[in-house]
């Protein structure tokens, strides 16, 4: 059965509960239950904007001036809209809503999280002030937007729209629990790149959600179209990840300038790994496309945790090798048993955020084991000799958190916010698309 809803058709099997959902308020506006949804999280950050924070442009306590920081926020904000974006257009029937719910997130996530962060580390430090924005609270947030497309990633063309808005919702609270309560204030764990607290954890929390949605009834068939997009998107990701990994740190520190050079070191030897891997693991010996988009960033995953720290060249590029190969590895190999266990990964977020992640983890363990930082910028950022098993904790602890909270939020969606399998991988179904 079908319901109209302005010039959609959805198969909703609701019968006539649901054509009273769409009776027009005021003559001309449809109550759809996203737009409800929109706009009680709207309502609710303008309280929040209004009650709980304040404009702060104290330069003493800025870790950078304005123009520095808000060119890193740009570099950053272009991963998040044109990267991530246009790297999850290769789904041939997705590709608009790829950018689209993209946009969307991020945008809800820049005012979200700015009270979860704020909250778990006030509860955490017992320090309750009003948030303080600028460009570097700013910044902040778009580190946990990237936990979130991630996550979307693996959820892709099978969640609807307002699934994928309480996914946000609860995510970036989870999110924002992890790094500022169990990652930073119990475990202490150097991360100035993400690795745990946003590749790791989205990874694993988004491949739970998509375990709890269910494999798709239908694949999406791709096509060289959606292969470019995608292929801009991972250039785009490639060139500004440095800001992803760096952007943290004091501007022109040491550790800054570390992480700059670190971090397109790996990229460059995860992006030749890559493509050695690609064609040597393919019996008919030519490049897939599915690994140029995706491995070649996994050496960007792999250091970020270790990126800020006393590396040699050497070491970088030995990371980022190992990150580019396990990363194809998965996508040929790993991929297709998960999904014969019933975890459908659309995008494949655990070859490129989840194995790599738990590599780069593992150097940090055994980079705490025989060095010792001498930089002091930040403790959540300094790596101790000693404290290889609280990153190696760390790790632990970060994934039985995704999985658990991830799958409590597919539960909630699944049951409450879905839609039926029928409109997997048709954006249609959401937006206006031509034929």
């Amino acid at each position: 059965m079908t319901t109209v809803v302005g010039a959609m058709e959805i198969e909703t099997g609701l019968g006539a509960a649901a054509k009273e959902e769409c009776k027009p308020f005021l003559g001309f506006i449809y109550c759809d239950p996203t737009t409800t949804i929109l706009v009680i999280f709207q309502l609710v950050n303008i309280i929040l904007l209004g009650a709980c924070s304040k404009m702060s442009f104290d330069p003493t306590d800025a870790p950078g001036t304005v123009t520095q920081g808000y060119n890193m926020f740009i570099g950053i904000l272009i991963m998040m809209l044109v990267g991530f974006g246009y790297l999850m257009a290769f789904l041939h029937r997705y590709g608009v809503g790829a950018v689209t719910f993209t946009l969307m997130v991020t945008a809800m996530a820049i005012q979200w999280a700015l009270f979860t962060e704020h909250f778990f580390y006030s509860w955490w430090n017992d320090d309750w002030n009003k948030v303080e924005v600028n460009i570097f609270t700013l910044m902040n947030t778009l580190f946990a937007v990237s936990s979130v497309l991630i996550s979307f990633g693996a959820v892709i063309g099978k969640i609807s729209p307002r699934g994928l808005i309480i996914m946000c919702i609860i995510e970036l609270v989870c999110h924002s629990f992890n790094y500022k309560i169990l990652m930073g204030g119990m475990l202490e764990i150097a991360d100035m790149g993400g690795t745990y607290l946003d590749h790791m954890f989205g990874a694993y929390f988004g491949l739970t959600v998509a375990y709890i949605l269910g494999k798709p009834t239908e694949e999406d068939p791709g096509g060289v179209v959606p292969d470019i997009f995608s292929l801009v998107g991972t250039v785009f990701l490639w060139i500004y990840w440095p800001s992803f990994v760096s952007g943290a740190a004091e501007a022109d520190s040491i550790q800054q300038h570390r992480a700059i050079v670190a971090t397109f070191l790996a990229l460059s030897a995860s992006t030749v790994g890559t493509f050695i891997s690609s064609i040597a693991f393919n019996k008919e010996r030519k490049f897939r496309p599915v690994d140029i988009q995706n491995a070649t960033l996994a050496g960007g995953v792999a250091i970020g945790c270790v990126a800020n720290l006393t590396l040699q060249p050497v070491e970088s590029v030995l990371i980022g090798l190992g990150a580019g190969i396990i990363s194809t590895y998965g996508y040929y190999f790993i991929q297709p048993k998960m999904e014969s266990w019933g975890i459908h990964d659309s995008c494949g977020v655990h070859n490129l955020h989840g194995m790599p992640a738990v590599l780069g983890g593992i150097a940090s363990c055994i980079i705490a084991a025989y060095k010792q930082n001498t930089d002091s910028d930040s403790d959540i950022y300094t790596l101790e000799r000693g404290n290889w098993y609280r990153q190696f904790l760390g790790i632990l602890v970060c994934i039985l958190f995704a999985v658990t909270t991830g799958a409590l939020t597919g539960f909630i969606i699944r049951k409450w916010f879905n839609c039926a399998k029928g409109d997997q991988y048709k954006e249609s179904v959401w937006l206006e698309v031509a034929e």
